[in-house]
C-alpha cells in the first residue's frame, strides 16, 4: 500500500503534472440534457466545455464521442490509427472536469489521492477530462504494481513514468545477462520505470547510473530503490544521452530507446517515438564518449518495418553505413500473443514482429 508514503515534492525533481485552468475560463457545460451532436459541432469549432452532473454523464459522452471518431476515421493500419488518435485528442483536449476540494465535482466520480498530492495549494480548478482518466489509470498501476518475468518484486511506476507493457525484450535482456560474465559498472540510459536497472541489480552489477529526461521517472525509480534498500548502488541523473555522464568507466551501456518514428509532444511520447536525427545523435555521442571496452545492449523491435512505417532500421543503419559500432551479437524473440478468432491489423503485425537485442562494440578510431 502507498497511502502512508510522503507526498511528492514537485520542487525536488521538478515533477510534472497535468496543467490546470481557472474555473471561470470554461463557463460552458455539458450535462445529461445536452445535445451530443451539437456539442460535437462546437468542439470541432474549438469551443471548450466542462462536464456537470454525474461521472456517468461524462463517461457516456466520452464513449459516444469515441464512437463518432471511429466511424469517421476507421482504423485499418498503423497510419490510420494515428490519424484516429489525433482527431480524438483534438476533440477531447477541450473537455474539462472541475476539481473542488481535491475531488471531481461530479456525482459518483472516482477519487484519486494524487489530486491533493499534486495540487496541494489549489482547491478549486479545472482539469482536462482525459488527463484525469490517465491519472486514474496510472494510480491503479502504481498501487497494484507490475511483476515482470524474472524479477522477484513488483515495480510501481509513478505518474507520468513510462513502463513496458510487453516483456519479450526484457526476457531477452535478462537471459543475455545470465549467459555472460558479470559486469561491474553499467549505464541504464532512459531508465523509465527502472525495470532494466532492477534486472541488472538482480544479476549482481555493483554500480549503475540510471538516466532519464523525465523527472517523474527518476522520482519513480528512487522510490522503488529505497523500498528495496538498493539506492546506494544506483546513481540517478536527469540528463539526455551522454551529457554529464561519466561513461568512460562503464563496461555496459543499456538502452531501450523508442521504437517508432513519430513526432513527440510529451515525455511519455519521447519514450515511445523518436524524431529524425535521434539515433544519429545517440551514436555520435556514444562514439565520442564511450571506450571500446564498453558493451552496448540495445533493446528494439522490427514493428516499424513489419507495419510499413519505416524500412530503415536505425541500428542496422549504424552498423552497415556509419560503421562506428560493430555487431557482436543479435538475439530475437517472437512476440507472444494469445490466438484470436477476430484478426485485426495489429494482430497481423504481431504475427511477424520480433523483439530484438543488439549487442554492439565501438569500433577503433580510424587513423
Amino acid at each position: 500500500m502507498h497511502e502512508n508514503k510522503p507526498r511528492p515534492d514537485p520542487t525536488e525533481f521538478n515533477l510534472q503534472f497535468p496543467a490546470t485552468k481557472p474555473v471561470e475560463e470554461v463557463p460552458a457545460h455539458i450535462t445529461a440534457a445536452s445535445n451530443n451532436r451539437q456539442m460535437l459541432k462546437q468542439l470541432e469549432r474549438g469551443e471548450e466545455f466542462c462536464f456537470r452532473g454525474t461521472w456517468g454523464t461524462a463517461m457516456d459522452f466520452y464513449s459516444w464521442l469515441k464512437k463518432q471518431v471511429n466511424e469517421r476515421y476507421p482504423i485499418t493500419d498503423y497510419v490510420s490509427s494515428r490519424i484516429n488518435r489525433e482527431k480524438m485528442v483534438y476533440l477531447t483536449e477541450k473537455l474539462f472536469i472541475r476539481i473542488h476540494n481535491h475531488h471531481p465535482d461530479l456525482a459518483k466520480a472516482p477519487a484519486n489521492p494524487w489530486l491533493i498530492e499534486f495540487y496541494s495549494h489549489s482547491a478549486d480548478f479545472l482539469l482536462p477530462f482525459t488527463d484525469y482518466l490517465g491519472m486514474n489509470g496510472a494510480r491503479q498501476w502504481f498501487e497494484k504494481g507490475i511483476l515482470y518475468p524474472g524479477l522477484h518484486h513488483k515495480i510501481h511506476p509513478f505518474y507520468g513514468t513510462y513502463f513496458p507493457t510487453r516483456t519479450e525484450h526484457l526476457e531477452l535482456f535478462d537471459q543475455w545477462l545470465a549467459d555472460n560474465p558479470p559486469f561491474e559498472k553499467a549505464i541504464d540510459m532512459g531508465t523509465g520505470c527502472g525495470v532494466l536497472t532492477f534486472y541488472m541489480l538482480k544479476r549482481g552489477i555493483k554500480t549503475i547510473t540510471a538516466t532519464d529526461i523525465n523527472p517523474n521517472a527518476l522520482w519513480s525509480v528512487r522510490e522503488e530503490l529505497q523500498k528495496h534498500k538498493t539506492e546506494a548502488r544506483v546513481k540517478l541523473q536527469h540528463t539526455s544521452f551522454f551529457e554529464t555522464i561519466a561513461s568512460e568507466t562503464a563496461d555496459l551501456l543499456v538502452f531501450n530507446p523508442p521504437w517508432l518514428p513519430m513526432d513527440t509532444h510529451t515525455n511519455i511520447d519521447k519514450a515511445m517515438y523518436y524524431e529524425p536525427g535521434f539515433f544519429d545523435e545517440f551514436f555520435r555521442q556514444g562514439y565520442e564518449h564511450l571506450t571500446s571496452h564498453t558493451t552496448i545492449a540495445i533493446l528494439f523491435s522490427n514493428f516499424a518495418s513489419v507495419a510499413g512505417i519505416s524500412h530503415e532500421h536505425p541500428v542496422e543503419k549504424e552498423i552497415t553505413q556509419n560503421k562506428r559500432f560493430a555487431l557482436v551479437e543479435k538475439l530475437e524473440k517472437p512476440i507472444q500473443q494469445k490466438p484470436s478468432s477476430r484478426k485485426n491489423w495489429l494482430e497481423k503485425i504481431r504475427e511477424e514482429e520480433k523483439a530484438e537485442l543488439w549487442i554492439l562494440q565501438k569500433q577503433p578510431h580510424s587513423a
